[in-house]
């Protein structure tokens, strides 16, 4: 066997074994992505409440401990037709010419906050492994190069798809 043979042969058996390694941290990292993207790491839910009109902020925080189920107000802005008010999960604002309050509550869900901060490497440790997939990336990229050889290589047919790669990535930084 040839030494150009020998070379292409552990090359390929390298980028298949480290190839199936990190299939399951991309697929981890691509669904994170989208999920941070789409903001899906907290469910919201939007809920309305009628009270009487013309509430004073500490009629409110009252009225609204006995008509509704979620945390008390601890903070609250008021200003001429409308007051801001916040509570733990949650947020709203009641309407003092109409009476209807709306608020948004915020629930994390557990499985895609956690996804959502290993993508932005906001776990401990979780650097370490970051870095060891970027390194093998690299690895997969620049292997895969030259695994295919003749007129479907690298220098024949793959030179011309690496630099459209190459050229998406530079007109988005030209754009922004």
């Amino acid at each position: 066997m040839k030494k150009k043979n020998k070379v292409r042969l552990w090359l390929r058996r390298l980028h298949r074994d480290a190839g199936y390694f990190v299939v399951g941290i991309t697929l981890v990292y691509a669904l994170s992505g989208i999920f941070l993207h789409h903001k899906m790491a907290v469910k919201t839910t939007v809920g309305e409440i009628d009270f009487t009109d013309s509430l004073t902020q500490e009629d409110l925080a009252a009225k609204w401990e006995v008509k509704t189920d979620q945390p008390s107000i601890t903070y609250s802005d008021e200003r001429t037709t409308v007051i801001h008010f916040y509570f733990p999960g949650g947020m709203g604002e009641y309407n003092k010419l109409t009476g209807l309050a709306t608020y948004e509550t915020f629930r994390d869900r557990p499985v895609m906050k956690f996804m959502s901060q290993l993508h932005e490497n906001q776990v401990k440790g979780w650097g370490y492994v970051a870095d060891s997939y970027a390194v093998i990336l690299i690895f997969l990229a620049i292997s895969g190069l030259f695994i295919v050889p003749g007129k479907n290589g690298f220098l024949q047919r793959g030179i011309w798809w690496f630099s459209a790669g190459v050229l998406v990535v530079l007109l988005f930084a030209f754009i922004y």
